[in-house]
């Protein structure tokens, strides 16, 4: 589980560094609003996805805003719950057969679920994998070639690592530039969610 304390200490990051995420981020969904989406859906999503989307349902201005929805560690903007479940079904959608891990082309699976993106790049929760209360990273990036590779452990474990990057200058916002920039050398535990 995501601890309020952590998601609360993401937005102080943004908020110190003037970052337009802090003042973009739309209302958190009510519970009832995510279970709605899970039955539309046939999904069950881990605890921390739904806390995920209870703070903040992605970005007022929608994940296709750039600068004012980017999180800034690496290149991410958010995605609200609706927007991630029309990617995947976006996704499914475009798979020409069905998804088989042991020969796999290039499908999407219909556990995937995409969390934030950055053009056709995904860091996405393997709902398969779930214990109820999390679900593994994946990395879909815009050539995809190892997304059976953990990113990392959790949802949970994505936000600490922004957290801390940020806090430690890694990524600054820049005003002049209007997006985030590398201020220091990328951090291990980092590099597999870029």
């Amino acid at each position: 589980m995501i601890e309020d304390e952590g998601l609360n200490r993401l937005e102080t990051a943004w908020r110190s560094q003037g970052a337009p995420i802090a003042d973009n981020l739309a209302a958190g969904l009510p519970a009832a609003e995510i279970d709605a989406y899970e039955v539309e859906h046939g999904l069950v999503l881990p605890a921390e996805l739904r806390q995920w989307w209870g703070w903040h349902d992605g970005a007022v201005t929608g994940k296709a805003s750039g600068g004012p929805s980017a999180v800034g560690a690496g290149p991410w903007t958010l995605m609200s719950l609706a927007e991630a479940l029309d990617e995947r079904s976006f996704q499914l959608d475009m798979n020409d057969r069905p998804f088989d891990p042991d020969d796999w082309d290039g499908e999407w699976s219909p556990s995937f679920l995409p969390v934030v993106t950055v053009g056709n790049a995904w860091l996405f929760a393997d709902l398969s994998a779930s214990d109820g209360d999390r679900a593994p990273i994946h990395l879909w990036g815009h050539a995809p070639d190892n997304i059976f590779a953990v990113a990392a452990p959790s949802w949970a474990d994505v936000v600490t690592t922004w957290t801390r990057t940020i806090e430690a200058g890694v990524f600054t916002w820049s005003p002049a530039e209007g997006r985030w920039v590398q201020a220091g050398a990328v951090p291990p535990e980092l590099r597999p969610l870029l």
